[in-house]
């Protein structure tokens, strides 16, 4: 496959994942046996606090995986019980799965989830160039995106928290690109991985 046919495809994707965010369909992902829905603003900002091994990209353990699939699971219940007894037999069924070749196709589908989740983040130039700040800011940016989205739809910082992630990034950015002037957001990062492919592969061949 042309580097030229895999961006043109990427792009599609990238597309039909949009028009699907607000639509009543959504991409199904089962990991472990869990059906997952799409992880919600309240899930990133939990695994953001707890450093999910998912999210950091460090070496998943066994709990890790299951925190992750709960919480995002549409099982999760807060029926103590129930909640005690899935957790076991996930626990169980994720342990065993890794020993297996499964373990691998496992693995891959929730990598797939995470970034369906986090490909639609708002980034712009401004937020790429690396500036250095010594100060702390007075407020987090987790209260500064609610705060963002719920002024702008006048909805109550908790309708956010419960509301899927992309479409929260995607309200972000018709946010800043109506209200900010020179707001330049950026290609999506695996849309920039291919460009950067094709210019190696131009340094190559002239090389």
């Amino acid at each position: 496959m042309s580097i030229q046919l895999k961006y043109q495809l990427e792009r599609e994707r990238l597309e039909t994942n949009r028009a699907l965010d607000w639509s009543s369909f959504q991409p199904e992902f089962i990991i472990a046996g869990e059906k997952v829905k799409p992880m919600t603003v309240r899930v990133w900002f939990d695994l953001l606090a707890i450093k999910s091994p998912i999210l950091y990209k460090d070496t998943p353990t066994v709990e890790g995986i299951v925190d992750y699939i709960w919480r995002n699971s549409v099982r999760n219940t807060r029926n103590k019980w129930l909640k005690e007894w899935r957790l076991f037999w996930l626990e169980r069924r994720i342990a065993r799965t890794l020993k297996t070749e499964e373990g691998v196709d496992m693995m891959r589908v929730m990598i797939d989830h995470v970034q369906y989740s986090l490909e639609e983040y708002p980034q712009d130039r401004n937020s790429a160039s690396s500036r250095k700040n010594n100060s702390m800011s007075s407020v987090s940016g987790a209260a500064c995106m609610l705060d963002e989205i719920a002024h702008r739809y006048a909805l109550h910082p908790q309708q956010v928290l419960d509301m899927p992630l992309r479409r929260a990034f995607s309200l972000q950015r018709i946010i800043r690109a109506i209200t900010v002037a020179d707001y330049k957001p950026l290609e999506p990062d695996s849309l920039r991985a291919i460009k950067s492919e094709y210019l190696n592969q131009l340094n190559q061949n002239n090389g």
